[in-house]
């Protein structure tokens, strides 16, 4: 087991997390990472009801989360009580505001991971109480802002042992 603030936050062995790709982080797959010792996340991308329910089922009892593309969740609220009812051990937010789902992902007992592009959304994260904050750069298959990660990430990390140092 290697210990870290990822491994004892999230309760596994290994820090790597099975990123919530849309259509392509399935049940199985997520499934498989949790049970070599990482975290797996189903990819609920801009969310299908029968697709997530396929691949929750996909996923047995292994543990996992979900994740969303933002701003297509605000059009489709629902799916978040579908996955919550599943109890996710974490549920992965990016791209768009995650506020007006903060409380929903905290009253069920999941974890809140955002993806942030900004050291803007970083700061805006830690405000809302995110458990956990990645920094994606634009070098992540086309998405993101125009930052690299190569200097985003420092920048947030710095900012969160700033502002937020119960994260470090």
């Amino acid at each position: 087991m290697l210990k870290t603030r990822l491994t004892e936050k999230l309760n596994i062995e290994v820090p790597i997390l099975l990123a919530p790709m849309a259509f392509a982080s399935g049940g199985a797959l997520a499934s498989a990472v949790t049970q070599a010792g990482g975290l797996g996340f189903i990819g609920g991308g801009y969310g299908d009801k029968k697709w997530l329910e396929q691949e929750f089922t996909a996923a047995g009892n292994a543990i996992v989360g979900c994740g969303f593309i933002t701003w297509s969740l605000t059009n489709q609220p629902e799916l978040l009580t579908q996955i919550l009812d599943r109890k996710p051990k974490a549920v992965f937010l990016s791209f768009g505001d995650p506020a007006p789902f903060v409380g929903k992902i905290k009253q069920a007992g999941a974890l809140l991971i955002c993806q942030v592009q900004t050291l803007r959304d970083a700061r805006h994260a830690i405000e809302l109480g995110a458990d956990i904050i990645v920094a994606q750069g634009a070098e992540a298959g086309g998405h993101g802002e125009k930052r690299a990660t190569f200097t985003l990430v420092p920048e947030v990390a710095d900012c969160i042992a700033r502002t937020a140092p119960m994260y470090c």
